[in-house]
């Protein structure tokens, strides 16, 4: 019978024996310790939500590899597109402009633009990540999932949450200022 810290004492088990070697190929793919860290936290959190495949006769320290390698290029493809789309628009932008990102922003009065920072900070990170990337880079739920390493329904919960603490929390901007 499994009892419920036992997910967390395996992945912790891992964590110990595999982290530094895991730290180290992701560092490399990425060229920063820094993202290597999340990327490599993200894993851990995959890895107390998803058991590998084929029980106990997976090789762990492959598994763990295949998906640490998967969140690394997942970022360097975000990454990438960043660059393209800036670089895309470097010539149309004029100094100070705002990125697509930030429009809606632009419309708004200094303080509610301010109030709406503050309130995408303040989400928690999964959450945060996840109305990014259905509204701001308009992916679906399944391409979210993925990239998350989580339940395309997963996906959906976290916009869902996340979206629901907006609405509340910036209620008054919305009265004051208008639909964002």
């Amino acid at each position: 019978m499994t009892t419920a810290a036992e997910p967390e004492r395996r992945v912790s088990d891992w964590s110990e024996r595999y982290g530094p070697e895991l730290q180290r190929h992701v560092a490399a793919m990425l060229d920063s310790a820094d993202d290597a860290r999340d990327v490599v936290q993200e894993l851990w959190v995959t890895a107390l939500r998803v058991r590998p495949e084929a029980g106990e006769n997976v090789n762990i320290r492959a598994w763990l590899y295949r998906v640490a390698t998967r969140r690394a290029l997942d970022h360097l493809s975000t990454r990438r597109r960043r660059s393209e789309l800036l670089a895309a628009h470097a010539g149309e932008m004029e100094p100070g402009t705002l990125l697509p990102a930030d429009a809606v922003l632009g419309r708004l009065s200094e303080a509610a633009a301010a109030c709406v920072r503050k309130g995408v900070a303040e989400l928690p990170r999964r959450q945060r990540n996840a109305v990014w990337l259905r509204w701001i880079e308009e992916l679906d739920y399944a391409t979210i999932a993925r990239r998350m390493g989580s339940s395309p329904e997963a996906a959906r919960a976290n916009v869902y949450q996340g979206m629901k603490k907006l609405r509340r929390d910036l209620a008054a901007v919305w009265r004051e200022e208008g639909p964002i």
